[in-house]
């Protein structure tokens, strides 16, 4: 089972945003779920936390995995989950005032962004994107 370890530091950073009546998404922008409608095209690590209403349906985001503070919903597609090792660390970069995650093979993206909703927004993209 894949883990997620919260630093103490990081856990500051993000502690405004765990509220009982919350859950919590590692979202990565492919362009699937509620948080993302085209995607990013940028060929870079793009993740963000995302604390959502507990009661949110959220198909996409059937895989859990376990931190110290609590379980964290991702998806469980290959190429949304592949770049998972089995142990991670979110960590807090005072310098830059930013959220790495990292493993212990590297750093899988620079800064996590934080973001507290109350429901996602449930709607299919079917426009063009050419990146």
């Amino acid at each position: 089972m894949k883990k997620l370890i919260v630093t103490d530091a990081a856990l500051t950073r993000i502690k405004p945003h765990l509220l009982p009546n919350k859950k919590i998404v590692l979202d990565f922008d492919d362009g699937v779920g509620p948080f993302s409608a085209i995607g990013n095209c940028s060929l870079d690590a793009n993740y963000r936390m995302v604390f959502v209403n507990q009661d949110a349906d959220l198909p996409d985001f059937d895989e859990k995995i376990s931190s110290n503070i609590g379980d964290i919903y991702i998806k469980s597609e290959l190429y949304a989950n592949v770049q998972f090792e089995p142990e991670m660390e979110l960590r807090f970069d005072r310098r830059h005032m930013t959220l790495p995650l990292v493993s212990p093979k590297g750093i899988l993206t620079e800064n996590v962004e934080l973001v507290d909703i109350d429901q996602p927004v449930n709607s299919e993209y079917t426009g063009t994107h050419d990146c």
